[in-house]
C-alpha cells in the first residue's frame, strides 16, 4: 500500500511537471499545417512562416537546399548537409526556421568530426541482467547525470516514446545530479518508496568542452568560483589576472560541497565516480547527450528495449527545451539552437583562452573520459 501511494504521488507530480508539454502539444494541433509532396519536392507550410525543403536525387546521393521565406539558402557542403538533420526536425514537427537559423544548420560532416557517425552507449551487456532480475511491473527507469548533460531530454524522450509496464521517473531515486556513489545510500525528495536495486539509470554525459560552456551559461545557482569571476572568459580554468604563472580557478558545484581545482576537474571527479560505479556491473546505460540529439530515435529504441519496453510507432522528438523556459531553465536551448550549437566545431571552444585550452589538453583524466566516450580532441 505504501509503495502504491508513493507511486501515485510521483505520477501526480509528473503530471504537474508535464502540463506545459501538453499545452504546447494542444497549441501545435491548433496550428493549420498543409503538407504537399510532389516529384521529390517537399513543401512544408506553417502559419506565419514557410520553410521549404528541396531534395534532388543524383548519382552521388542527396544534394539538398533549405530555404525560408523567399530566400534560398545553399548549405556549405550540400552532400554532407544531412538528411538526418531534416528527419530530426520533422520528428519534432519543427519546420518554422528563420533565415538566420537555416544558414547555421550543421553539416553531417561537422557532427561526425566531433562525435563519430554512430552512438556510443556503455552498459548494454547489463540489459538482459535487468530484465531477468526485475519483473516488468516492478521496473523503474529514469535519468541521472551532471547538470546540463541532457537528463531532462532523456526523460522526455522516454515518456514520449517508450511503453513499459513499470514506471518512468524524472530522476534517479538518489537524485539525478547527486554523485553516483550515493546510489543505495541516499534518498531524494521524491525517491521515497522506490527500490533502488530495481531502478535502471540512464546516465547522461556530454563532451567536456561544450559542457563547460553550458555550465557557464546556465549555472543553476550551484557553480561557485573561489576567485574573481570573468564572464567573458568563462569557463575560467586559469585565472586571467595572474600573468607570471598558471593559477587555477577553484570551483564548487554544490554549496558546501568539495572544491575542485577547476570546472573541468569537477566534471572529471563526477564522471570518475561514475566510471568506478559502472564497473560494478549493476544494470545501467551510459548515454552521450549528443547521441540523443543527433540519433534520438535509434538511442531511444535501444534504451526502451533494454528495459523490456517498446518504442511507440510514431516517434516524437522534443521540439522545445526539455527543461522548460522559466526559473532556473530560462534561456535553455531549444532543438534548432541545440543542433546548431552542438553540431558546429567552431563554437565548441567559445570562451576558452589559450591558457584554458593548454590546461585542458594536458589533463589526463579528461583525456581518459574523452577516449572512453569517443569524443574527438577539439581543433585549435
Amino acid at each position: 500500500m505504501e509503495r502504491k501511494n508513493n507511486t501515485t504521488q510521483r505520477r501526480r507530480r509528473r503530471l504537474d511537471i508535464d502540463i506545459d508539454v501538453r499545452n504546447r502539444k494542444i497549441a501545435a494541433r491548433r496550428t493549420p499545417t498543409v503538407l504537399f509532396l510532389s516529384c521529390g519536392t517537399i513543401l512544408l507550410f506553417t502559419v506565419g512562416y514557410t520553410v521549404r525543403l528541396i531534395y534532388y536525387r543524383s548519382s552521388s546521393g542527396f544534394n539538398e537546399q533549405i530555404s525560408s521565406g523567399n530566400k534560398q539558402i545553399e548549405s556549405s557542403n550540400p552532400q554532407n548537409t544531412s538528411e538526418q538533420i531534416l528527419r530530426i526536425l520533422a520528428a519534432a514537427k519543427n519546420t518554422n526556421i528563420n533565415d538566420e537559423y537555416a544558414k547555421k544548420l550543421p553539416t553531417w560532416e561537422d557532427i561526425t568530426s566531433m562525435y563519430g557517425d554512430k552512438p556510443v552507449i556503455h552498459g548494454l551487456e547489463t540489459c538482459d541482467q535487468y530484465r531477468k532480475m526485475v519483473k516488468p511491473t516492478d521496473r523503474t527507469i529514469g535519468p541521472a547525470g551532471l547538470f546540463n548533460t541532457g537528463t531532462n531530454l532523456m526523460w522526455k524522450m522516454l515518456t514520449n516514446n517508450c511503453n513499459i509496464y513499470g514506471e518512468i521517473l524524472w530522476q534517479a531515486p538518489w537524485g539525478k545530479h547527486a554523485l553516483p556513489s550515493n546510489r543505495l545510500k541516499r534518498v531524494a525528495w521524491d525517491g521515497e518508496g522506490v527500490n533502488q536495486t530495481e531502478f535502471f539509470p540512464f546516465t547522461m554525459i556530454k563532451d567536456p568542452f561544450t559542457w563547460m560552456s553550458s555550465q557557464c551559461r546556465h549555472g543553476y545557482g550551484v557553480t561557485f568560483w573561489n576567485s574573481e569571476y570573468d564572464e567573458e572568459h568563462c569557463p575560467h580554468l586559469i585565472r586571467e589576472n595572474v600573468r607570471d604563472h598558471d593559477e587555477t580557478a577553484p570551483v564548487q558545484l554544490f554549496s558546501g560541497g568539495k572544491f575542485h581545482d577547476t570546472l573541468l576537474d569537477a566534471y572529471n571527479y563526477w564522471y570518475g565516480e561514475w566510471e568506478a560505479e559502472r564497473m560494478k556491473k549493476y544494470p545501467h546505460l551510459a548515454i552521450r547527450y549528443e547521441d540523443l540529439l543527433f540519433h534520438g530515435e535509434e538511442v531511444s529504441r535501444i534504451a526502451c528495449e533494454c528495459v523490456g519496453g517498446n518504442l511507440t510507432a510514431d516517434f516524437k522528438f522534443e521540439s522545445d527545451s526539455a527543461k522548460g523556459s522559466e526559473g532556473l531553465h530560462e534561456g535553455a536551448s531549444g532543438l534548432v539552437k541545440a543542433l546548431i550549437q552542438y553540431g558546429n566545431p567552431t563554437t565548441r571552444l567559445s570562451g576558452f583562452t589559450a591558457r584554458d585550452l593548454s590546461y585542458a589538453r594536458k589533463n589526463n583524466a579528461t583525456a581518459k573520459l574523452m577516449k572512453e566516450y569517443a569524443y574527438s580532441d577539439p581543433v585549435l
